[in-house]
């Protein structure tokens, strides 16, 4: 299964619309930027065995849990959305595998430095790779649980865009990598 990639508009409306420009991007080169996707589905009783197996292929030791809407998050649910919609990037490797909802990730397409964007749902299982600037963001439902995954303790420090993250080893570690392809 692939994922619908398009290139993100210009709207300055509620990021949790889709904002399709139109511009459709091949999953292909969606790859090619680094980032990595399966779809397994989401297992009824609760056992993770294929994600089990990734993450022991890929050396994960952690992982945790989060739900994110108003039931579970109330009046913090807002500023949490504001702060995954910022542009960052980590020095590791962002996994997440989507247990229910919908949301989208945009990541900077290099060297253009446009958006492209693609949503993902129920038993999609997505990892960035390290210096690949993206954002988070739900859907209008505004409703999602998923599995974050995690090589150390989990972390989830950013580092937002700018002239120090511009120039990080792992930034620039990253664009080597994809300029190979």
């Amino acid at each position: 299964m692939t994922l619908t990639c398009y290139y993100l508009d210009d709207s300055p409306a509620d990021p949790r619309l889709p904002h399709d420009s139109g511009r459709t991007v091949d999953y292909s080169h969606v790859l090619a930027l680094g980032v990595e996707h399966w779809h397994i589905p989401v297992p009824s009783e609760g056992k993770y065995e294929e994600v089990d197996r990734i993450m022991e292929e890929r050396g994960y030791r952690y992982r945790d849990f989060v739900t994110l809407n108003k039931g579970a998050l109330g009046e913090a649910l807002e500023p949490l959305l504001v702060i995954n919609s910022l542009q960052d990037m980590h020095e590791f490797e962002e996994a997440r595998y989507i247990l229910t909802g919908h949301a989208y990730w945009d990541i900077r397409e290099h060297p253009t430095e446009v958006w492209v964007r693609f949503k993902v749902g129920p038993g999609d299982l997505v990892i960035l790779p390290p210096g690949m600037f993206h954002c988070f963001t739900l859907d209008e439902k505004t409703d999602l649980s998923a599995m974050s995954m995690f090589l150390e303790m989990p972390s989830r420090h950013a580092l937002p865009r700018d002239k120090i993250a511009d120039t990080n080893p792992y930034r620039i570690d990253y664009l080597k990598s994809i300029a190979a392809h």
